[in-house]
Order: C-alpha cells, then structure tokens, then sequence
C-alpha cells in the first residue's frame, strides 16, 4: 500500500487548479482584456445566480452564487473575444428586487447589464465586434434592433412595413418575460414604419424597441407607452426627406411638435383638469397588475404639500409644493416588499400615518409626520394586532382605528377596532365578527360606521362596546362588488362604488338610515366595462380615481341629477379588461390640489381649472345660457367641433359690482315703467334659473314685485 502525505495531496489539488483554470490559478495577467462583473443586491440575495455561457451554450464562467443582502460583488472575468451569454436566475422566481448586475470594459464602457424579474433572464454579451455583423447585397444595408426586456414579453409583437403598408419583416412574437433580443435586417434604403403592440392594452412594462446603422448609430427607438396602451408605430427613415406621421394638433395630449403628416392618433387627455406635478420610479418592483403602486394620501405640514404614496417596496413621501416632478423627501420601508405587494393602504390623523399592506408577513405602522420635510419618526411597527389589512380608516373624533379584513397572529377579523389615543401603543376596542362577515373598505363620522361588504353591499352601525345595526343596503341597482364610499353628513348623501366592470356609482339619500333610497347613479361614460375604485367628496364634488378612466369629478350638490364637470385620464387605452390605471384619490387639501395614485404611472398631481365669475348676489348673470344667482360651481356640456363635446365649467362669486346700476330696468331704457312691470309679472313663478331674482332666493315671487314697486315711476 501506498501512503499518500498531506503534502501530496495539496500538490495534486494544485496541479489540478493550474490544469482548470492555468490564468487564476498561476496568478499569470489575462492575455485578453478583462470583463468586469459587478452585482449590486437588496435583498433575499442567497436566490441570486449568474454564469455566462458561450454560444454552444456551454459555460464559459460560472456558476457564481453565495450572495448576501444589501452588497457588491465583483468578479473579473478572462474571456477570449466572442459572442457570449449572461444566464442570470432566480430559485425563488420573485426575481432580484432591483438587484441588478453590469458587464464592463478595462475603460469603463458599459457592455451588458441586466436582471431578473421572475426565475430567469438571458441577456447579450459581445466582447467582439464580429458578433452580430451581417453582409447585405448590394443596394441593401444592415439594420441591427435591440428589444429589450419586459415583465410580460409574450404580450408584445412588432414589424416593419414599407410606405405603402406592405410588410417587409415580421410579425416577431412569442417573447419570453424579462429577456432581451436582437435581430439584423438587409433593408433597401426607403422610408419604412415600424408597428408594435401590446395584446393585454397595458402597454409596454419595460421593453423598449431601437434600430442601429452598421456603425452603431442609433437610427430611431421607441416602445407602446400608456397611453394608449395597445399599439404605436415609429418611423424607420432610412433615406432623408421621409415623412413624419403624428398627431398635428396642438391641443392634444399626443402632439407631436415633428410630425409632417396627421395619423389621425390625436387623443384628448382631460377636460377642466391640468398636470400640475407628476413622480414616478421605473426600479421599483412590478406586480401582477403591471406596475408598481397603489394607494394615495395628502396632508399640509409646516407650511408644505405632501402626497403619501404607496409602492411595492413601502411608503415614499412627496413634495409636491412646486409645479413638475414632486420630490422625494423620505422613504418608509414596509415590513415586506417585492413584486407581490400589490395593496398598501392609509389614514392620516392630524400629523399621524397610519399604515397597512395587505400581502406577505407585514404590520401596523404608525408614524409621527410632523418634523416633514426633515425627518419622520416610527411611533408603532408591530405584528400584534395586524399582519395584513385591506384597509385602514381612522375616525378623527374618537382615535378608534378600524382595519377592514385583517389577519393576526390571533385571528382574522372582517373588522377590528383599536384604540389608538395613544399611537405608540394601540389597544384592542372590539371586533366586528358577529355583526358583519366582510370588510373591503370602511369609512368612520362620530362612531358612524359605512361598511362596504362586497357583493353582501352596505352596513352602517354605531360603534360602541356594543354596536348597534343602524341600516342597510343590500338590493340596489347595478349591483356588484361594494367597494368603497364617501359620506357627506351635512347633505345627507352618501356615495358608493362597486369594484365590478360597468357598473355605476350610486348616489344614495341618508336622511333616513333605515330607509336608505338610491337616488341616482354616474358614471365615466367612457366604457361599458369602466370600474370606479375609490373615491372622496368635498364641496358638494366627488373625486374618483376610475380605474382605466383616471380622475372623475362629479357634481352632486343635486342628488337627483348629478353631473360630471371635470376629468382627467392617468391611463388612455382602448382596453377596459382587468384592473389596471388610477387606484386611489385624495382631494382634501387645502390647496384644492387632487392627488390619483396610478398603478403603472405613480403620482399625479393635478388642478381644476374653470372660469371665474363674480354675480351680483340681488340680480341673477347669464353665463352660457345658464342663469346664476348663487355662488358656486355651474357647468354646461357643449358641442366640439375637433372632439365632440366639452364641458365648460365655472366658479361663481358674489360681488356687488357686478350688479346692474338698475336691477329692475328690464327693458333697459333707464327708468322702471309698465314694460318692466309686464316683463316681471311675466316670469312670476319661476322657481329654478330665473332671469329675474331680486331678493336672491333663486325664484321669482311676489317678493321680488314687492322690491321692483319701490322703485316704480324713478329713472336709474
């Protein structure tokens, strides 16, 4: 037998390394020019592998895994120019986080980068400039496209037509998710247009589609935004001189300032709304629904404008004080986050939020805003009463929080009250399981208690130790899935969506709760299959972020005949299918600033916009054939010639200039005589838009006669 020294050993492991890998293991310079890999990564980083593959698909580097959270990795790669492969996976299938890894010359220039947004993705790596290059024939040259990865690649197809709409490449489909691809062409040099389309009319979740010369020059690039959703085209000018379609009308949201012919794709964006601010972060992970975000809050601290927004990784707070792009002032971190996150909800209470998400291993949190813009302090982030809820609501008046189908480590619960007088240390009020089975939103006055219980519909109950049924509402018109709702107390009108395609908001009298009538409905009028979401009232208006329609307003001050007034789409498409654009609204600031949370696009920071009008408060103005006598909003629909219709809107104030030097000179011939006399006899009785109002009680009574007779026999 013979004996083998450790000695031995070490030498024939090391022999083996030199034979394996002679570079790294003789620790001799790389005889090509070094790649430099760098991963950066957030969390669950052990999930995290990446190799590069030759292009048999035989491993050229790698596997590289062992990982750890919240670090940088880097690996210096010897590899012989070629056509290479980064294979990058995921063990889990949630993707990387926003983890994301480069791929580097010895000078700094950016060869390949990447990641993952579910198990795996593949993305190029040429360290050759043969890789890639095609020979045309004469008369043709070589056009190279890039389409970059996207969170749903087998939605997008695309293709090239000549100027008379006959294709010369194409149709490219059956893309995989999160993989990029390249294609070359020999095209004939002409003037071309390149289509692309998005089945699911979402647009495109990150892909974006560029040409390139032959020396590398990019020719044109450009991607299905949303809006509209569903399809767009570019040009492909190979040629100088080549037309340029697009939308030529300066009002437009769509305007393109270039185009040399109109395409007909000119799209109306709002109605008496305007963009004030906007905010969006394309790295954030992106769920199910196709992006990144869902509920909205706003609130006035040290003298400034905030939004709270929700996102798939926690809360960002927004300065939104200045017109353009808000600005970041913190992020809250939620107990989880990733691409799973669909629904964060939240309640501001004087300078309290209060917040909850309704996936994965989360808490209650609770945070003190009122050193903003400077710092926020955490005053709760427990698992205690709350892992996950839909929704949270507090009532201002008694400090009693209410989540609506929440889970603990206890139980699950349709709706748990806690006592949150102190924030940094909620207590258990009461539960509401045996009075109501489900919860999906809730809105709280003095104890009052609207409860949306889905396709079971309304519930409204005092809450006390023990509560009390106060009415319901469970047979209604267009009935559907009870979402969410908004209570005026002072009109005694309360309005309610159903989460369900095509079914309107109901307008319902609360004057008596165990009576409770549906007095109207209203809806976007935009599609069969439009959704409302969510919504909030003030000033006699309902604001309502509407899914696919973006932000609704409605003027409900007559309950009977509601109208809408004012709108603005975050999300233009065609397709109303599934649950997609504006989630949640707020519309208390004092600014009059509306805020719409919008899944794939982030904050929307808007402004109504309307014309001013000062009315005298004893003679009614004529304004567009509307006569007004009171202050407040009026609106008429009228015909459009470019689109159809448009609503003119206005605000009323009353001021005593405005007054006609003779309120009662009806002819206008500057005294008060029979004829004036005839004229307002005439319209005595008329009870609503009277031409002719004296007193200012919107009517035309013996009141006003009694006035007019005073100044009977006098000039003005």
């Amino acid at each position: 037998m013979v004996k083998t020294s450790k000695y031995n050993f070490i030498s024939l492991v090391i022999i083996l390394a030199i034979i394996l890998n002679p570079f790294q293991a003789l620790g001799q310079i790389c005889p090509y020019p070094n790649i430099t890999a760098e991963l950066t990564t957030l969390i669950w980083a052990e999930e995290i592998t990446w190799s590069v593959l030759n292009e048999d698909g035989t491993t050229a580097a790698g596997p590289f895994t062992n990982f750890t959270d919240s670090a940088t990795f880097v690996e210096q790669l010897c590899l012989p120019p070629g056509c290479y492969t980064a294979f990058l996976e995921d063990s889990y299938g949630d993707g990387w986080h926003n983890g994301e890894i480069t791929f580097t010359t010895v000078t700094g220039e950016l060869l390949a980068s990447g990641t993952v947004g579910a198990f795996s993705t593949m993305i190029d790596l040429f360290t050759s400039p043969e890789c890639g290059v095609i020979t045309c024939p004469p008369g043709e040259m070589a056009v190279y496209t890039v389409l970059t990865g996207d969170s749903y690649g087998e939605e997008l197809s695309w293709g090239i037509n000549n100027e008379f709409g006959t294709s010369v490449a194409g149709p490219f489909t059956g893309f995989a998710s999160y993989t990029q691809y390249t294609n070359d062409f020999c095209l004939t040099p002409d003037c071309y247009t390149v289509w692309m389309n998005d089945s699911y009319g979402d647009g495109w979740q990150g892909a974006e589609l560029s040409f390139y010369d032959e020396f590398g020059a990019l020719i044109t690039s450009g991607l299905v935004p949303n809006p509209p959703g569903d399809n767009a085209t570019m040009p492909l000018p190979l040629i100088a001189g080549c037309p340029v379609p697009g939308c030529m009308n300066q009002d437009a949201f769509n305007y393109e300032p270039l185009a040399t012919i109109d395409d007909g794709s000119c799209t109306r964006r709002s109605d008496n709304v305007e963009l004030f601010g906007y905010w969006t972060d394309s790295t954030l992970p992106i769920t199910g629904f196709g992006g990144s975000f869902s509920d909205v809050e706003g609130l006035l601290m040290n003298g400034t404008e905030y939004a709270i927004l929700g996102s798939t990784m926690g809360t960002h707070i927004l300065d939104i004080s200045a017109s353009g792009e808000a600005i970041e002032v913190a992020f809250l971190p939620g107990a989880i986050g990733g691409s799973y996150v669909t629904h964060r909800d939240y309640h501001i209470n004087g300078n309290v939020l209060y917040a909850v998400c309704d996936q994965g291993a989360s808490t209650l949190q609770i945070f003190d805003l009122s050193s903003l813009p400077n710092s926020v302090t955490t005053l709760y982030d427990s698992n205690e009463f709350c892992i996950t809820a839909h929704n949270v609501f507090v009532d201002n008046a008694s400090n009693l929080l209410y989540l609506c189908s929440t889970s603990s480590p206890g139980a699950n619960t349709p709706v748990r009250v806690l006592d949150v007088s102190t924030p940094t240390a909620p207590t258990p009020y009461l539960d509401l399981s045996p009075w109501v089975n489900y919860c999906h939103d809730i809105y709280v006055e003095n104890d009052t208690a609207w409860i949306n219980s889905g396709g079971a519909g309304l519930f409204v109950m005092q809450i006390a130790p023990t509560p009390q049924m106060l009415g319901t509402l469970t047979d209604y018109p267009f009935q559907g899935g009870n979402h969410s709702g908004w209570w005026d107390s002072q009109a005694q009108i309360y309005v309610f969506a159903d989460e369900t395609h095509g079914s309107p908001l109901k307008v319902v009298d609360t004057s008596d709760l165990t009576d409770l009538q549906v007095l109207s409905t209203l809806s976007s009028e935009v599609n069969l299959l439009s959704i409302p979401h969510n919504l909030m009232m003030r000033d006699g208006l309902v604001f309502v972020s509407y899914y696919h329609d973006g932000l609704q307003v409605f003027d409900v001050r007559d309950p009977v005949n509601p109208k809408r007034i004012a709108w603005f789409d975050t999300f233009i498409e065609n397709s109303h299918a599934g649950f997609a654009g504006a989630w949640g609204v707020h519309s208390a600031l004092p600014s009059g600033k509306i805020l719409i949370s919008d899944i794939i696009g982030g904050l929307f920071v808007l402004d109504m916009v309307m014309e001013e009008v000062e009315v005298c408060p004893t003679s009614p103005t004529i304004w567009n054939g509307i006569s007004i006598a009171s202050e407040g909003y009026f609106s008429t629909e009228i015909l459009d010639p470019v689109w159809g219709s448009d609503i003119l809107l206005a605000n009323a104030t009353f001021n005593n200039a405005a007054c006609p030097l003779c309120p009662g000179d009806f002819d206008g011939n500057g005294s008060y005589g029979v004829s004036d006399l005839q004229i307002l006899l005439s319209s005595i009785g008329c009870i609503m838009n009277c031409n002719i109002d004296l007193n200012g009680d919107e009517s035309t009574t013996v009141g006003d006669l009694l006035i007019w007779l005073g100044y009977f026999g006098s000039n003005c």
